[in-house]
């Protein structure tokens, strides 16, 4: 994942099917890092939405990227 890039939850995620309302929320990557101090850690990602919710160090996977406008709901 990139900076800046727009991204939203992937339906699998427990993040997801814990909070309805995260589920359709689209986010830009604010930045995206590995923590070196783990081995083997996930990519991780902040990113922050529009209601000025931001998501802090969550695994990159957990979210799919939106390629263009009209997939945005």
């Amino acid at each position: 994942m990139k900076t800046g890039q727009r991204v939203r939850l992937r339906a699998a995620s427990p993040i997801a099917r814990r909070d309805a309302n995260a589920r359709d929320a689209v986010g830009t990557v604010i930045c995206a890092y590995k923590v070196r101090a783990r081995i083997g850690s996930p990519e991780r990602v902040d990113v922050k939405f529009a209601s000025n919710t931001v998501m802090w160090g969550v695994a990159a996977n957990e979210f799919e990227p939106i390629e263009d406008s009209s997939q945005v709901a």
